[in-house]
């Protein structure tokens, strides 16, 4: 049964997208950032001296810091659920805990004795106050919490503010109570203000009030840019040496050396996909030079890069080198394309790769063995490979240019053979610049 009042009135529209993610989650880059804050000290003012935090005679009184990165406008950021205990890596850093401290500096006696000693009228920045009625000065009384910590947060990404919380834990044999000061906002992204002391103010929650100040210097940053004008200074077959210009900006850490990987394809095709091998992960020194070896000749790798600082690797800056060419393939099996009148007819398929520099002659070798028939190597009575002789029997130039087409079989006449009995058989060894490839594999025995 429909509700009562169903079907009067207008429509109501139907429920909109869903809302949109905050704008300060889109803003920033993905980058690790690590923010580090040395903690001076804490001046806690009377506003900080709250009734349930005296300690009792059998009570101890510390003071702990605990940081938390926020980009939220400040009205909007929320308290912590619970008083931190300890730094979480990504979320908070937490210091120590510390007493207070009360200044041991005591100054009694007239106008005239705090005028010798350049004591200015009390206002918001000087460290005295006004006591009693009788016109006399003395140093400021408020206690002291000296930390001289210093914190690190690594964070994925940068926030807009660093919320410093300010906590008073009273604790005894059987209890604690954890008791929220104040707080304080520091920006992040106006680095004018980082790397120097300087003075945050610590205001009540709720009230609003200053009730604490710190003492502190804090910094961020960030992995570094990418490399710059990588260059291949020398090359060869197993290794190459690169060269390269640091990056433009460090972003906050000097460059304590750098990241080198190496692209690695499967050995044979279908095989896995292609992974990135990391040489080494940070290098002895910061000088921008480095030596890839245990490569294989006339090959194009693919290398990346990276400036490492504190926070890790920067932005990579990939590259293809080359190592030097190598001898070219051996050639194919050769075999006997004709025989007639005391010569054979040789002939055999180019080599598969030149090395890197074109192929340019092949070389015939003969392998001779005298007194060797069809009948006694048949039955192992004949003579053996140790009484084999060879010859070189000449070279048969390549096709080297482009005009010249590679021919798909080269052949060479051989003779004339010596008329008594004996097995020849053939092998074929490829020429370039750098030098002889192996031999090929032996052809079928010719015996006459």
């Amino acid at each position: 049964q429909p509700p009562k009042g169903a079907g009067k009135g207008p429509a109501r529209p139907p429920p909109g997208p869903a809302p949109k993610p905050p704008a300060w989650e889109q803003e920033f880059e993905e980058r690790p950032h690590l923010i580090e804050v040395d903690i001076d000290e804490i001046e806690l003012f009377p506003e900080a001296d709250h009734e349930h935090l005296r300690p009792g005679w059998f009570e101890s009184l510390k003071y702990y810091v605990s940081l938390h990165p926020h980009s939220e406008h400040h009205d909007d950021i929320p308290l912590p659920r619970h008083a931190p205990r300890g730094s979480v890596e990504g979320e908070c850093a937490v210091s120590q805990t510390q007493e207070p401290k009360h200044p041991q500096v005591q100054v009694g006696g007239s106008a005239a004795a705090s005028s010798r000693m350049n004591i200015s009228p009390a206002g918001d920045d000087d460290d005295v106050s006004t006591s009693g009625g009788d016109g006399r000065r003395q140093l400021n009384k408020h206690p002291v919490v000296k930390f001289k910590e210093h914190l690190e947060l690594r964070v994925e990404r940068l926030d807009t503010s660093l919320v410093a919380y300010v906590w008073g834990r009273k604790a005894s044999v059987a209890s604690e109570n954890v008791t929220l000061i104040g707080r304080s906002l520091a920006p992040l992204h106006e680095f004018h203000l980082q790397r120097r002391p300087s003075r945050w103010g610590v205001f009540d929650v709720a009230e609003g009030s200053r009730v604490a100040e710190m003492r502190l210097r804090y910094a961020v940053s960030t992995t570094p840019s990418s490399v710059r004008e990588v260059r291949q200074i020398d090359c060869k077959q197993t290794e190459v040496k690169l060269e390269w210009d640091p990056p433009e900006c460090d972003h906050g850490a000097p460059v304590v050396g750098y990241r080198v990987a190496i692209l690695l394809e499967p050995h044979e095709p279908g095989g896995a996909e292609p992974r990135w091998h990391t040489l080494v992960e940070c290098t002895k020194s910061a000088k921008p030079i480095y030596v890839i070896s245990e490569l294989v000749g006339n090959q194009s790798y693919s290398v990346d890069i990276q400036a490492v600082n504190k926070v890790g690797a920067g932005d990579p800056c990939q590259l293809q080198v080359q190592t030097a060419p190598i001898p070219p393939d051996p050639p194919s099996k050769p075999w006997i394309e004709e025989a007639r009148d005391g010569c054979v007819n040789i002939a055999w398929k180019p080599s598969p790769s030149d090395g890197g520099l074109p192929v340019t002659a092949y070389r015939v070798r003969m392998r001779r063995l005298r007194g060797a028939t069809t009948f006694n190597q048949w039955h192992g009575m004949g003579p053996k490979e140790h009484h084999a002789t060879w010859a070189d029997m000449g070279t048969v130039g390549a096709a080297m240019c482009e005009e010249q087409e590679d021919p798909s079989v080269y052949d060479a006449w051989v003779g004339p053979l010596d008329s008594g009995s004996c097995e020849y058989r053939f092998q074929i060894v490829a020429m370039n610049q750098v030098g002889e490839s192996k031999g090929s594999e032996l052809s079928e025995p010719h015996y006459v």
